[in-house]
């Protein structure tokens, strides 16, 4: 295996993997008792359930510290949604940021963590800036041991990495750099290094993989685990898997690890536990939720349930395959805008792409829906020429996503019926009566802006991530390169959003060594977690480009030690 070879994933293999988890027996956890405890199929110090960037931290990082682990993965292939993603990691403090001229401080580090993942609790004149002690412990280890694990790691072979560079050459800016408390760093977004270049996460996992399996990890594909093996006195000692040759049951000497990914591709759990109507997203079929139905059975402390890491979708998309290769990481274009059903703009733009999909989760008491669950993406026919992402250029065939009118009123009319023709799956969903009325002002004033190069009402091009998504290949030479009038003749276009996910950030809650916490906040031993499968320490927000997997594969790393020094 050699992390130039293609990617392992690809449509087909996630329609697998898909009926692999269709197909399964009920999830839950078996007590065992001594007497019970030599009927194995298997023994090792240490079981990893996963196989994304999380898990193969955790096998890595048991593997360092001389344990024997076998890896357990759902599906016909390995890397999970890992494997999908670019591959970057949010890294704060690295070695790698000096190189570009930058430096880390803690202070600055957690201000803008607090500040962010919980702002409703943010206070700079606490001592923990307002977060809970557990929180305030979390982050405090991801910067204690981020950049160790990640340059120990790079050192070792089994992730080399280099800084994230925006298309002007400049290393990335956190998410949310415009903010005070962000000390304007940049440089915390790693990248996985292939001969000195950004790879994808496909690398990642290639670059992991022969590392472990160079170090004599056992890698089992297509052994779904479906219960929570403890000895009487609590301990978690094993778990069975189903398998095509039927259940095994496997000892962990040491520990058992899940980085099992999220519940993106339950219904039911999307249902109840997030804020909005999620159709899915860009995890892997395989992330059903299942460590949290194992979970409950044995009185985990649940967390973070009700967030994700959004991002928006092209709506008809995600409703043919919930699944989808990739979701709108960014609205491309100058000529263009969004609004909601009223006609109506709602945000800025080119802002990053988990900040937009909260706008679908707005709620009007007075009219008692959503007003923004649906969103329009409209541009002109200028917009085509000078390009951008979801933009099809000139004289190219339309995808069938997109909608077209030779004037507003028959783009109006045409989104309407595309709505219309999509009501079995999303119900009846009308624009206002004022939507065309409505757009026509928007446009006017959106007009007004990009003649004078500032967004009143969005600050639109402002942040520095705004730049870092968009490149501008061609400068019209407007004040606002990110901001040109939409013409007052037609052709139109709009493309049709919803809101989705790159997974979900919700399950186990974890103390500082990954260990999983009881409804009474008491270790479990031998149980651990790290990425998407668990309550992510980040809560509310996305820190910046990798934030998911900086801080899985950190925890998930953590993990490992820690289970492996276990007597």
């Amino acid at each position: 295996m050699s992390h130039t070879e293609p990617s392992r994933v690809s449509r087909r293999g996630f329609m697998k993997a898909a009926g692999l988890g269709a197909a399964s027996t009920a999830l839950g956890a078996a007590t065992i008792s001594s007497a019970q405890a030599q009927e194995w199929d298997g023994e090792f110090d240490v079981i990893v359930a996963g196989s994304g960037g999380a898990a193969f931290a955790g096998a890595i990082g048991a593997l360092n510290n001389g344990a024997s682990v076998v890896m357990l993965e759902k599906a016909a292939f390995i890397g999970g949604t890992t494997a999908k993603s670019g591959g970057g990691s949010w890294v704060p403090n690295n070695k790698w940021m000096a190189a570009h001229g930058y430096t880390d401080n803690k202070d600055d580090y957690l201000r803008y963590v607090a500040r962010v993942s919980f702002p409703e609790l943010y206070n700079d004149k606490s001592p923990t800036l307002g977060m809970t002690e557990h929180h305030w412990a979390q982050l405090n280890a991801f910067w204690d041991n981020a950049s160790r694990v990640f340059e120990r790691l790079d050192a070792d072979g089994a992730l080399p990495s280099t800084t994230f560079l925006s298309w002007d050459g400049k290393p990335a800016p956190d998410y949310h750099g415009h903010l005070a408390e962000n000390a304007d760093i940049r440089g915390r977004q790693m990248a996985t290094s292939v001969d000195g270049q950004a790879g994808s996460g496909a690398d990642m996992i290639d670059y992991l993989s022969i590392y472990a399996e160079d170090h004599g990890l056992d890698i089992r594909t297509e052994h779904r685990v479906v219960k929570i093996i403890r000895e009487e006195g609590g301990r978690v000692v094993g778990v069975e898997a189903e398998t095509a040759d039927g259940v095994i049951r496997l000892h962990a000497r040491k520990g058992v690890i899940f980085g099992t990914g999220g519940f993106t591709h339950n219904p039911h759990m999307r249902t109840q536990f997030l804020r909005t109507p999620v159709m899915g997203g860009c995890a892997v079929p395989t992330n059903e939720g299942d460590l949290i139905s194992m979970a409950s059975e044995i009185g985990v402390k649940l967390g973070n349930l009700n967030e994700a890491w959004n991002q928006q979708e092209v709506l008809e998309e995600v409703l043919e395959f919930s699944s989808v290769p990739s979701g709108i990481f960014f609205q491309g274009g100058d000529s263009m805008i969004s609004v909601n059903k009223f006609g109506k703009r709602m945000y800025d733009e080119k802002y990053v792409y988990p900040e937009r999909t909260r706008a679908h989760q707005v709620y009007d008491q007075w009219t008692g829906d959503y007003p923004n669950l649906y969103q329009i993406m409209l541009f002109d026919e200028a917009c085509r020429e000078f390009g951008g992402y979801l933009i099809p250029t000139p004289g190219a065939d339309l995808p069938r996503h997109i909608i077209s009118g030779a004037t507003l009123e028959e783009l109006a009319d045409n989104i309407q019926a595309r709505f219309d023709s999509l009501a079995e799956h999303i119900g009846t969903y009308k624009l206002d009566e004022n939507f065309l009325a409505n757009l026509k002002e928007t446009i006017e004033r959106f007009n007004g802006f990009a003649k004078t190069g500032k967004d009143l009402d969005f600050h639109r091009g402002e942040s520095p991530i705004d730049a870092y998504f968009h490149a501008v290949p061609i400068d019209r030479g407007n004040p606002n390169p990110y901001m040109s009038p939409i013409s007052a003749e037609g052709p139109y276009y709009a493309v049709l959003m919803g809101s989705g996910t790159l997974d979900t950030k919700g399950g186990p809650v974890f103390d500082v060594n990954g260990q999983v916490l009881d409804v009474r906040d008491n270790v479990i031993p031998g149980l651990y977690v790290a990425g998407n499968a668990s309550a992510s320490p980040s809560g509310k927000s996305y820190l910046g480009g990798g934030g998911t997997l900086g801080l899985g594969i950190t925890f998930g790393y953590l993990a490992g030690e820690h289970a492996a020094r276990q007597a």
